[in-house]
């Protein structure tokens, strides 16, 4: 009871009410007076629209097998006709969907990281094979599915429940016409309903996981709605099962227990029964209910910038899907605000178009779940070139478009020849500018190009995450780089939600992330699977892009709690002709040990020569890391990088150990490999801390603290960091990019910034032109005070 209180104390009264009737209708459940049970055929004609049941079941039955409409995906008008269209511009993909299928046949199924998996004969749909646990069959609600020991990985028991398969093997119908796929479609779903009566059992528990496998069951309606085996019987039944499954998601929607994606993919599922099933009494209200929660969850779930609140990149994708299929939808059904969710669907796309790799892939700040609200293609799952294409042929954009590049068979099924042909018709052109900042998520992206060739860098500087941080992982200050169609530095992953507290406190600690620790502590302290004890927020200090690169400064106060508390502090700047300086700074009046980690992609190898770090891929040098600091040493180890859910792959990592003294600082360079070589040395220049970099192309010099003014190379300056690019080939002056200071002087003219901001100047045809930051630049003072320590928010989050 005293829990009890204390979780409900400072709750709304609009969240109590919604707890309590949830827990009453739970009690009406358990005691048999709701839901026990299929529902008979008597039930099931009253809760049918009365025009609709004085026609019978048998009339029903035609109408959802035969019918045109109610509108859904334009791909889906004519299957037969999109698989045609699958088939001639992707002629390999019909293979693919079969053997795809086909293993559904054999009852081999493929789910997240894992590879095929039995599940015995028939389907045990509660059981985890890997860990051999099976889930009770008991009310949902009796038993805690969160724990392997009771109900093994619940996200890999979830994943086979969600019946993606029965969409394959619907797509192998549309493309073979045999009618071997519908019939073990259909009896896989009998199957299912056999061992899954409404309420009993873990796949009841989440309602999350009730929408999405709602969803697949539609598609699957779409895709087999015409084959032999859907019988009378069976398609009653189902519809049976669509009743009560939307009535368990009004009834239980994650309004306050996880208002994320668990919410909005929830309300898609009450919106696509709702438009789908039109026959059903209650389907106005419940297409009603879905979209107004969509298009009222948009203001809190996508930033102003288009990052997604939750600060994890794979539910950014999760939520631009969501929202895809949602505009689909409600265009085709005239819902308002359509505009809305089409500029929320532009901002979301727009992140992942800066922040994807030249493979298509995405960084993966946070946790990764390796699901997808839908598969319809076969790219994996970090892979954002659909979702992209898809958006493109909507809104008729031509940077996404070109980011996209050739799509996949997804844009066909979702949006058939129509949609097709409008991808087609968009003019593609990557944007002209490599850098941008994404202020309100705090990710900051820094490119060289938009090519095949080009590298991407992107920093986590914004807050750890929503809530209590559920999704987050400890890694403020971390990037992501892909140098090509290579990730070098990565995110080791998530692995699992279900394993041992020690490794997922590990998978999310600073201390596997590209950042650094201190004294062998994350930057934020977990408090449990999906909470935190300490929350970090990361603090952008400077910002700026030149045409030869961008630079970018944050700090965060998440070491406050030492004994002597520090601050970090990272300073990178981003060359466009390969080579990135990363620049750490611990602001301390005491000593720590310091680790800063180089956590490289699986399948990479790396080995330290001449104190170097060389990273290579199939004996291709693809980077290399040189520490500008000769008190510290290398160690390389052998880390786990999980790309996709459940997946544990040997992934090395380089780190620099160092014990700091006092306020110090920590600066490395990163060069691209198989070009010409750079020559990188430090020196000091009146003064000046400074870092030369030389390559054929350019002499690049670096200017650091202290704040003292100096001539250098034809700069005067007082900035703290100044970095001038000169031409190799002779000499001239190119740019100069500084970061705070009063005084600027570029061969004796003066172009001083008062506010001491950032001052960024260009040479044109002889000519400098200069371009200032709005806003003077931050500057935090030190050394750091202790700052007082408070528990993360308690609310409840699950996976």
């Amino acid at each position: 009871m005293l829990h009890l209180v204390r979780k409900l104390r400072g709750r709304s009264a609009a969240e109590l009410h919604e707890r309590l009737a949830q827990r009453l209708a739970i009690l009406a459940e358990r005691a048999g007076w709701r839901d026990a049970g299929e529902a008979s055929d008597d039930v099931l004609l009253r809760r049918l629209r009365p025009d609709v049941a004085a026609q019978g079941l048998a009339a029903l039955v035609v109408a959802v097998r035969d019918r045109a409409r109610p509108p859904f995906f334009p791909g889906m008008d004519d299957p037969v006709a999109t698989a045609r269209a699958v088939r001639q511009r992707w002629p390999n993909r019909q293979a693919e969907i079969v053997h795809a299928a086909d293993d559904v046949l054999a009852g081999r199924f493929s789910l997240l990281g894992h590879g095929p998996l039995h599940f015995g004969a028939p389907v045990q749909w509660s059981l985890d094979p890997v860990l051999g646990v099976h889930a009770p069959s008991a009310h949902w609600s009796t038993f805690d599915y969160l724990d392997p020991s009771v109900a093994g990985d619940h996200k890999l028991v979830w994943e086979l429940n969600r019946h993606q398969f029965l969409v394959t093997l619907g797509q192998a119908f549309a493309l073979t016409r045999d009618e071997k796929y519908a019939a073990r479609a259909v009896e896989l779903l009998t199957q299912w309903m056999d061992a899954n009566p409404p309420k009993q059992g873990v796949n009841w528990a989440s309602s999350l996981e009730v929408a999405y496998r709602s969803i697949a069951w539609l598609w699957a309606l779409r895709f087999l709605r015409q084959a032999q085996s859907l019988h009378q019987a069976f398609v009653v039944r189902w519809i049976k099962y669509f009743e009560v499954s939307a009535r368990h998601l009004e009834r239980y929607l994650s309004t306050y227990f996880s208002p994320n994606t668990h919410l909005t993919g929830e309300a898609l599922g009450l919106l696509y029964i709702g438009t789908q099933l039109p026959e059903l009494q209650a389907a106005p209200r419940w297409k009603a209910l879905g979209w107004r929660l969509l298009t009222g969850q948009l203001q809190r779930q996508v930033r102003a910038d288009g990052t997604y609140f939750e600060q994890a990149t794979y539910y950014h994708r999760y939520t631009c899907d969501i929202y895809i299929h949602a505009r689909v939808l409600g265009a085709a059904h005239g819902l308002p605000g359509v505009e809305h969710v089409d500029d929320a669907i532009a901002r979301l796309t727009a992140f992942l178009m800066w922040t994807s790799r030249a493979d298509g892939t995405m960084p993966l700040f946070g946790d990764e779940d390796g699901g997808r609200l839908l598969f319809l293609d076969s790219r994996a799952c970090d892979d954002v070139r659909s979702p992209l294409a898809t958006a493109a042929a909507l809104l008729g954009q031509g940077p996404i478009a070109a980011a996209a590049g050739e799509p996949s068979d997804e844009l066909a099924w979702l949006l058939g020849d129509t949609g097709l042909s409008a991808f087609d018709r968009v003019a593609k052109a990557p944007p002209t500018a490599t850098a941008h900042a994404f202020e309100s998520g705090g990710f900051f992206t820094m490119r060289d190009g938009w090519s095949a060739q080009s590298a991407v860098m992107t920093v986590d500087c914004g807050p750890l995450g929503a809530d209590n941080g559920g999704h987050a992982h400890a890694d403020t200050l971390a990037f992501d780089l892909a140098i090509g169609r290579c990730p070098v530095f990565v995110d080791a992953g998530t692995v699992s939600y279900t394993t041992s507290a020690s490794e997922r406190d590990t998978m999310r600690s600073s201390l596997v992330h590209n950042t650094l620790s201190l004294d062998g502590l994350s930057s934020s302290e977990s408090a449990g699977p999906f909470r935190w004890r300490r929350m970090t927020m990361g603090v952008r200090d400077a910002w700026h892009a030149t045409p030869a690169g961008a630079y970018f400064e944050g700090h965060h106060d998440g070491y406050v709690q030492l004994d002597h508390p520090a601050r970090h502090r990272r300073l990178v700047l981003a060359a466009r002709h390969g080579w990135w300086l990363v620049r750490d700074v611990i602001e301390s009046a005491g000593d720590h040990d310091a680790l800063v980690t180089f956590q490289c992609a699986s399948g990479l190898d790396v080995d330290v020569h001449d104190d170097v770090v060389r990273v290579s891929d199939d004996g291709r040098l693809v980077a290399s890391v040189r520490a500008l600091d000769s008190l510290g040493a290398w160690q390389i180890d052998q880390g786990v990088a999980s790309r996709r859910y459940g997946a544990r792959e040997p992934a090395a990592r380089a780190r620099y150990a160092v014990r700091s003294r006092g306020n110090s600082e920590i600066t490395f360079v990163i060069t691209r490999g198989g070009g010409a070589p750079f020559a990188i040395t430090r020196e000091q220049q009146a003064a000046r801390a400074a870092v030369r970099i030389e390559s054929a192309e350019f002499d690049d010099l670096v200017l650091f603290d202290p704040e003292v003014e100096a001539s250098v190379d034809g700069v005067r300056t007082n900035a703290r960091v100044a970095w001038l690019r000169r031409r190799a080939s002779d000499g001239m002056a190119e740019s100069l990019l500084t970061i705070g200071g009063t005084v600027v002087e570029l061969d004796g003219a003066s172009v001083a910034d008062p506010a001491g901001g950032v001052v960024s100047a260009v040479r044109e045809r002889g000519e400098w032109r200069v371009a200032r930051a709005d806003t003077p630049v931050a500057r935090a003072a030190t050394p750091v005070a202790r700052a007082e320590v408070r528990d993360a928010p308690t609310a409840g989050q699950q996976p």
